[in-house]
């Protein structure tokens, strides 16, 4: 059995990588690159955009395999989208950073790879607060910068054009729907907000992972207007929740957005139970106003900048929360579900689904039914009598419990 499900392997990987491509647009002159991820057992006609945005210091394909694009993709009959931003474009900027990390002052572990133009600014005040004795020195180091009064990240780059030209390519060769849901970690969620803020957004849903507004961007009567998920730790050292170099407040940030989203003050608070008895705690914030520009924001009181997305380290699987947001609700019992493309093959699935062991099945459908309780006999799961749609497959072997979304076609 273990020679023919590795055979099923390289020929299900061989599948899943033909509905992956790289496409290459022209913006301003930049040869600009993005990964789409297709379904491979399309089922509508159009088909949803989500699209991730990158971290500073990460690239796109980083995070087309941490959302493991191509199950989420066929899950939800959608496009996974995921841009990379360019390197940063001002010498003045690379020269200042180089000059900053000599005099000792930039923090420790801060990359600046690959920023989105976000409009993530420094003031020069902050800058001189963070060099200490050395404050009298930035006006030799860092001449343009201490003048303008301001360092910003890729400042000159309109990323909100590349993001829209990305959408047009879509709509045009993807058959993309005009439903755009656009995520975002760490300085990618300053592009999420950024892009909504601007007067040509196209997203019609927006969720920022350890997210922030640059002091670069004008929010001054403005709204996102439409559906916004946050996600957001007290205990981040780098997106700081009390402000930081490049943020203001997270809970001024909170109150911003839903007031002008229209909500009330008032909101709904949910604590998220404590699984893992590890003392790091989970609130949901329900702020109050129309579903259509509904404000829900998670904070951590533990979690570090990079345990966000990390399901395993954390009490809820956000990633997951991020689908339910994004497609509707989706049972998935009281446990996180990983999925775990490399135990089930195929997926999407016609008939028969082989799996790494054999053991008792139960199917059930997204709203929680059970549809299908079978044993599996020789790895061998028959499907055959499941109508096409999707499904949470979970299988008991002698020790363990296995469990992951799949498609029937």
């Amino acid at each position: 059995m273990k020679k023919l499900f590795l055979s099923l392997l390289v020929l299900a990987s061989t599948q899943l990588f033909a509905a992956t491509k790289m496409e290459t647009v022209e913006v301003d002159g930049f040869e600009r690159n993005y990964w789409v991820v297709s379904p491979t057992a399309p089922v509508a006609k159009t088909h949803p955009v989500v699209m991730v945005l990158h971290g500073v210091g990460g690239t796109a394909e980083d995070y087309l395999k941490l959302f493991d694009a191509q199950t989420l993709s066929d899950l939800h009959d959608a496009l996974f989208v995921f841009p990379q931003a360019l390197p940063e474009q001002d010498a003045e900027n690379l020269k200042a950073v180089d000059n900053m990390k000599k005099l000792g002052v930039m923090p420790d572990g801060l990359e600046l790879k690959n920023p989105w133009g976000a409009g993530a600014r420094i003031s020069a005040a902050t800058i001189k607060e963070m060099a200490g004795d050395a404050a009298a020195l930035l006006n030799f180091v860092i001449p343009t910068i201490m003048k303008k009064g301001y360092g910003e990240l890729n400042e000159t780059v309109d990323d909100v054009k590349f993001l829209n030209t990305v959408i047009s390519n879509l709509k045009s060769s993807f058959a993309a729907s005009d439903d755009i849901y656009m995520a975002g970690a760490s300085m990618g969620g300053a592009m999420v907000y950024k892009y909504a803020y601007s007067k040509n957004s196209q997203a019609t849903k927006i969720c920022a992972f350890n997210g922030f507004v640059g002091a670069g961007v004008d929010t001054t009567g403005k709204a996102v207007n439409v559906p916004v998920l946050m996600f957001n730790s007290q205990a981040d050292a780098v997106v700081k929740y009390d402000g930081g170099m490049f943020n203001g407040s997270i809970d001024v940030l909170m109150n911003v957005v839903s007031t002008q989203n229209g909500c009330s003050c008032a909101i709904l608070e949910e604590e998220v139970e404590d699984v893992k008895n590890d003392g790091n705690r989970v609130v949901k914030l329900s702020f109050d106003c129309d579903a259509s520009k509904k404000v829900t924001a998670f904070v951590s009181t533990n979690a570090a900048h990079t345990q966000i997305l990390n399901a395993k380290e954390n009490d809820i699987d956000f990633i997951l929360e991020m689908e339910k947001f994004f497609f509707g609700n989706i049972n998935a019992g009281n446990e996180n579900i990983a999925a775990q493309p490399l135990r089930f093959f195929p997926n999407p699935v016609e008939d028969k689904l082989y799996c790494e062991e054999s053991g008792d099945c139960v199917v059930t459908d997204l709203t929680g039914r059970v549809v299908l309780s079978a044993e599996v006999v020789d790895g061998v799961a028959d499907l055959s009598d499941l109508s096409a749609g999707y499904y949470l497959f979970t299988l008991k072997t002698a020790n363990e419990t296995l469990r992951a979304r799949i498609v029937k076609k």
